[in-house]
């Protein structure tokens, strides 16, 4: 066989594999496991992407979700310190553009890249609606987004450049307050560390939901 026609062969079959390569995924370098933090608010599931710095991961993600076992996975999520999800592989850009409304996800009590816990049986969840979607862009801590949910919000730190911290805090805020606040501390907030700023904008705290330093070093 001579190395013309083992040249148009090769290039035959590639053009062929690229052809059937699924164009959800082809060239989009934002396919993996995406990780996320789940928390009950008031009965509503919310799930927070959990971010890196750099490469596809750098994007802060707030969502809300169903699942045929609501209840269920609601009472699982509040009796834990801490439960999260280890969803399918996926597309994070389709997540982001609402190009992706469901997917299966193994939920564990703890982190599941830590040693949490996983319960046995995997759950599918509905995306219901998108709360957050920004990269990761801030050089310095303190700049909080107000996000409002039914009678409260959550205040969602913006993590920054390293060293860092990824926050959410359930809070009570006026309807004037401000989407987007410095707090003044580029310190993580707390109860006993509430700006007199956050008070003067009508932003109360109420509990904290999510705390994560570790990756942000």
């Amino acid at each position: 066989m001579n190395k013309t026609l083992l040249t148009w062969i090769f290039f035959s079959q590639l053009g062929l594999c690229l052809v059937l390569a699924p164009a959800s995924t082809y060239g989009d370098d934002s396919v993996g496991i995406h990780g996320m933090a789940l928390f009950s608010v008031n009965g509503q599931l919310i799930a927070s992407h959990m971010p890196l710095h750099g490469g596809h991961h750098s994007h802060q993600v707030i969502l809300t979700l169903k699942t045929d076992n609501q209840e269920s996975v609601s009472d699982l999520v509040q009796g834990a310190r801490l439960s999260s999800l280890l969803p399918e592989k996926f597309s994070l850009n389709k997540l982001r553009n609402s190009k992706l409304d469901s997917f299966t996800a193994k939920l564990f009590e703890g982190h599941f890249e830590r040693d949490g816990k996983a319960y046995p049986t995997p759950f599918s969840f509905k995306v219901t609606d998108k709360l957050l979607d920004q990269p990761l862009k801030r050089e310095s801590n303190g700049y909080y987004q107000i996000v409002q949910l039914n009678s409260l919000s959550l205040l969602v730190h913006e993590i920054a450049s390293a060293p860092s911290f990824d926050q959410i805090l359930v809070v009570s805020a006026n309807p004037s307050s401000p989407k987007e606040i410095y707090s003044g501390s580029e310190q993580p907030l707390s109860e006993n560390n509430w700006p007199e700023s956050l008070v003067k904008a009508g932003i109360h705290f109420e509990s904290q939901l999510y705390f994560e330093s570790q990756d942000f070093q």
